[in-house]
């Protein structure tokens, strides 16, 4: 389990360069009630992701017990997930400088529940974003852990991605009118790191993911980077 959590790290941390789910934080932090406006957006991502992971997760396990799928399905299935974050780290270079966080729809008069729809909304819309959380589901499927432990990661996961944004609700409380030019600086550093980095991340990731399915298909896994965390 600690050995899963360690591997989990890396890419929660490529999971979390999200300038979507950002731009939807910082806008609900400057509604009327931003409080309530943003906790229901985050718990609104929170389930939806938590709830999209699950269904993957539980499809896969499902699909793998039932037609006796062979143990290496799950490092082809890691050699998938590496050829679409290389994919992305492409296709984010050729792009450069884009703000995909201005596809949000703002809606005048924000409730709790449009920040609800709001949510699931940054779910769909950096929906690119998510393909390092294909790599956890995929790294708790090989772990081979029991249903509770899958269940348990899974939420402590998406727990950890949600609580960096959540921080920023501190900010606005203790900063009040002057938190606003402390969100553009964060979200000025967060869009830099999307724009240069998130390519390069996706690259090493995805290359870690190839290193250790075909260490496995070649018979050598326990020469494997990540076997030896």
């Amino acid at each position: 389990m600690n050995q899963l959590l360690i591997v989990l790290f890396p890419i929660l941390i490529a999971d979390i360069i999200n300038p979507v789910l950002l731009g939807g934080t910082i806008y609900t932090l400057g509604s009327r009630h931003p409080y309530v406006n943003t906790i229901a957006m985050l718990l609104s991502f929170l389930v939806t992701y938590f709830i999209a992971g699950l269904i993957i997760a539980v499809g896969l396990e499902t699909f793998i017990n039932e037609f006796h799928i062979p143990l290496y399905f799950d490092y082809i299935l890691e050699l998938i997930v590496a050829g679409l974050l290389f994919y992305f780290a492409w296709k984010q270079y050729r792009q450069g400088d884009q703000h995909p966080e201005e596809k949000l729809k703002h809606e005048k008069g924000m409730s709790a529940w449009k920040a609800i729809v709001l949510g699931i909304q940054v779910n769909i819309v950096g929906l690119t974003f998510a393909i390092p959380y294909l790599a956890a589901i995929d790294q708790i499927l090989k772990a081979d852990i029991n249903v509770v432990a899958t269940f348990s990661v899974l939420l402590l996961y998406n727990i950890l991605y949600v609580l960096p944004f959540a921080l920023l609700i501190i900010i606005r409380r203790i900063y009040h009118s002057e938190s606003q030019a402390i969100f553009k600086t964060i979200n000025q550093w967060m869009h830099w790191i999307y724009v240069k980095w998130m390519p390069v991340i996706f690259i090493l990731l995805g290359i870690l993911l190839v290193e250790d399915a075909v260490s496995f298909l070649i018979g050598y896994r326990e020469y494997s980077f990540m076997s030896l965390i």
